[in-house]
């Protein structure tokens, strides 16, 4: 053979025989049934001949890899960090193990030849044999167990980080393993791992979340009778804080304590074992009972009733700002803060509180910062808001400095609004002037107070309803409010029911002659005399007309469209008795007579002279040419000017419109103004484009066009553009009433027995007791979840969330423990 032949058959066999490396060679296994060949002494570990490769047919070789033999995960050390609890359970199963007919190589040891022995597998189930490491391995800790161990960090040996290839001392050495903590904590996870993977157990952490879950939920339990009783009184009204709100809840002392205590008390004497456990075995300082406690139970069931609200208002997109300020009992000056939008879902116009705000300086700029902060704190978005309705005050109302100029300088489309009702009393105030009518109004105020004061004539006046009036027009005589026209107008109508009794009863005082009897025969001639009869009746014919619009403009449902209708038909209803004053006085002149029949007096003229400054001096044919010229005339021409100039269409002209969107007689040319209307909001609108042919769509529907923004976003369901423009509508303000009723909720809770509640607790209080809807429906176990997260509690009384991370390069099994706050996040490792 040629020295070239036998170079190259060299070269062939050198790379058949070529020793690799055991990475090379960790995916590779040999039939059970194959003999292995013997290792060399060098490196104890098996490698394959090139004659045994030649022979092994195709088949065997992918078998080969498919083996699991222990050591390539020795190998690769990286390997059981990223194995799936799937693999793990096969590899703890399913490893592979020699047959009985195996034959373990042989290993040099001074003078005698020693080698693995099959009993060492069958009476330590935890060790296995590897062909490729060439010696015994512990599976359990190479799958589960710490490349580091001990307190100082020893670092592990034989079985764990090389395999056992002496057999001198073998059996010492598997003892000393298997005796060892790290072997015997592995052991346990293990045996755990199994069982929770064949379904005879539920995992580690399940049972840790098992059981902090059952200590959370006793510990729950425990506080749901208190939440439950901070909601009643809450909504209720109930003042919870008594002289002595400290201590164990003792059934014996009752003396100073408040509502809340003694409510709590009677649901232990109801039988709510619960609670009564909770009194009796709580630590001191975990009894949340305490006034602290009521604070924090009191805010978060006012923050869960904001969240409500501000989730509507952000899904309805749009709101308006409705504010107003007042003096409380402590003389702070409160602002209250409501919002105005359109319900998208149940397609209604929500007028909502949302809190108070103690404000100490009045400028137009410094409540407008307490506005925009507001708004912040709750998230919502000032660029959103689409108007704004406030008094017409020169700090709320004021084009350079006030409330709504700086408002509308952060957001120009923020529409303001003096509040229509504010103008309507306005109106009818400065009415009220004329002097007959002016005078009139004194007179009731007076005679009201008069009986109101006194026990002993309030008896007499209902002694004499009783025997000379119907049962329906028994009523008390009421005062007159100096702003609320309502009120007012009842007043009026009560004091006209009453009146034929009022004589009697006044001169009966008179005739007494005690220290009341001057006041009584003044208020006497007073009431019965013709100007006082003339006035009455015609303020109770004219508020008549105003009362619709009065109580309407109070309404939450309003919307301004509506609004300015209601507006257009009283104003027309006043200019038609105006301009038909005769027919329309003539009749009230009748029941005047009638009247004046009924209590014995005259209808008569002041005396008429050739000069006269200080009173009417109407030179006139008859009594009631009189007193229409002198009287009647002046309050409908007053009245109709106030209407007129308080209400001005300027201001209105961009949403009149939009208010043709409603006609039914939608012409062409009202497409145009509607367009020319929705222009300023054309970057609220989804296609301004669109809009043009919404119109022409909604111009074939105008026959059956609703006659509110509120139906016709019904209505419009396949034009989204006409759909916004009628939300906006609804959305633009018209009062300020939600303001000032929360005034009357301000002056219940904050009373002077509590004219030291803090702001939080106020507001809270006041949530529960505006929004009762809402409150009634409040699960405790919501206002438990926020009152958790408020500050680190005693009682674990949040669950807590597990996220594996998987595995470390040191510690095989760590976890993170997320609360609910979001704020403790801590890894820990399941055998710490």
């Amino acid at each position: 053979m040629s020295d070239e032949n036998k170079k190259r058959q060299k070269s062939i066999t050198c790379f058949f025989t070529k020793k690799r490396k055991i990475d090379d060679v960790e995916n590779e296994s040999s039939d059970e049934t194959l003999r292995p060949t013997q290792p060399e002494e060098s490196t104890g570990v098996g490698v394959a001949s090139a004659s045994s490769l030649a022979t092994t047919t195709s088949a065997s070789i992918s078998y080969m890899f498919q083996e699991r033999d222990i050591g390539k995960l020795l190998s690769n050390q990286d390997s059981s960090n990223v194995l799936t609890d799937e693999e793990k359970y096969q590899w703890l199963k399913n490893a592979w193990q020699p047959t009985t007919d195996f034959k373990f190589p042989l290993v040099r040891e001074g003078k005698k030849n020693r080698s693995f022995q099959m009993s060492w597998l069958k009476g330590h189930e935890w060790l296995s044999y590897s062909k490729i490491a060439g010696g015994g391995l512990c599976k359990v800790c190479i799958i589960f167990g710490w490349r580091e161990a001990g307190t100082n960090d020893v670092k592990l040996g034989k079985l764990v980080t090389e395999p056992l290839k002496t057999y001198k001392k073998a059996i010492e050495t598997i003892t000393h393993h298997e005796n060892t903590k790290y072997q015997q904590a592995n052991m346990v996870i293990s045996q755990n791992f199994v069982m929770v993977m064949e379904g005879k157990s539920m995992d580690v952490v399940v049972q840790m979340r098992s059981q902090e879950r059952k200590i959370i939920e006793e510990n729950r339990k425990k506080l749901i009778p208190i939440i439950k009783t901070v909601i009643l009184c809450g909504m209720q009204n109930i003042p919870l804080r008594g002289h002595r709100d400290d201590g164990d809840l003792e059934s014996e002392s009752s003396s100073g304590e408040g509502n809340f205590r003694a409510l709590l008390k009677f649901r232990i004497d109801a039988g709510d074992e619960i609670l009564l456990d909770h009194v009796n075995n709580c630590a001191k300082n975990a009894s949340y009972i305490s006034k602290s406690t009521q604070n924090d139970l009191i805010d978060s069931c006012g923050e869960l009733i904001t969240n409500k609200i501000v989730n509507k208002i952000k899904k309805s997109k749009y709101f308006t700002i409705i504010a107003d300020e007042t003096t409380d009992v402590s003389i702070s000056e409160q602002l209250s803060i409501c919002i105005r939008y359109f319900d998208v879902v149940t397609c209604e116009i929500q007028e909502d509180f949302l809190k108070f705000v103690e404000v100490v300086h009045l400028t137009g700029e410094n409540i407008a910062q307490h506005i925009l902060q507001a708004l912040e704190n709750l998230n919502l978005d000032i660029t959103l808001c689409r108007g704004q309705a406030y008094d017409g005050g020169a700090n709320m109302s004021g084009k350079i400095k006030g409330v709504q100029a700086c408002v509308s300088n952060v957001e120009p489309l923020a529409f303001y609004t003096h509040c229509a009702s504010h103008r309507l009393n306005l109106a009818i105030s400065t009415a009220c002037t004329v002097p007959s009518i002016r005078n009139a109004v004194g007179v009731i105020s007076t005679v009201a107070t008069f009986f109101r004061e006194s026990a002993g004539r309030t008896h007499l006046l209902k002694e004499e309803m009783q025997a000379h009036l119907p049962k329906e027009k028994q009523n008390t005589l009421k005062k007159m409010c100096e702003t609320r026209w309502v009120e007012r107008h009842e007043a009026v109508l009560t004091f006209l029911d009453i009146l034929p009794c009022l004589p009697v009863i006044l001169q009966k005082m008179a005739d007494k002659g005690d220290k009341r009897a001057a006041t009584a025969f003044s208020l006497l001639h007073a009431i019965t005399s013709s100007e006082f009869l003339v006035s009455l009746v015609i303020l109770a014919d004219i508020l008549g007309i105003t009362l619709p619009l009065s109580r309407s403009l109070q309404a939450t449902e309003i919307d301004i469209l509506s609004a300015m209708k209601l507006l257009d038909t009283t104003t027309a209803s006043l200019q038609t008795k105006r301009e038909t004053n005769t027919d329309a006085f003539k009749k009230l002149f009748n029941q005047v007579e009638g009247l004046a029949n009924e209590i014995g007096t005259e209808i008569t003229v002041r005396r008429v002279t050739n000069r006269q400054t200080n009173r009417p001096n109407i030179q006139t044919q008859s009594v009631e040419e009189y007193y229409r010229v002198s009287v009647y005339i002046p309050f409908l021409d007053y009245l109709l000017k106030e209407m007129s100039s308080r209400f001005p269409r300027t201001q209105l002209q961009r949403i009149g419109q939009l208010q043709k969107l409603l006609s039914h007689n939608f012409s062409d040319e009202d497409v145009d103004d509607v367009l020319q209307g929705a222009e300023l909001y054309k970057g609220d609108l989804p296609c301004f484009l669109a809009l043009k042919g919404e119109l022409q769509i909604w111009q074939h529907m105008r026959e059956n066009l609703p006659n509110s923004p509120a139906e016709a976003y019904k209505r419009a369901m396949a034009l989204p553009n006409i759909r916004t423009l009628c939300q906006l509508l609804c959305t633009f303000p018209v009062t300020t009433s939600t303001a000032e009723r929360s005034f009357s909720t301000l002056r219940r809770l904050k009373t002077y027995l509590r004219s030291r509640m803090t702001e939080d607790r106020l507001n809270g209080l006041a949530l529960m007791q505006i929004h009762q809807d809402i409150a009634s429906t409040m699960n405790a176990e919501e206002v438990l979840d926020i009152f958790s997260r408020k500050h680190k509690r005693k009682l674990s009384l949040s669950y807590i969330q597990y996220v594996k991370i998987g595995r470390m390069s040191v510690r095989p099994q760590r976890w993170v423990v997320i609360k609910p706050t979001g704020q403790f996040v801590t890894v820990f490792d399941l055998r710490d």
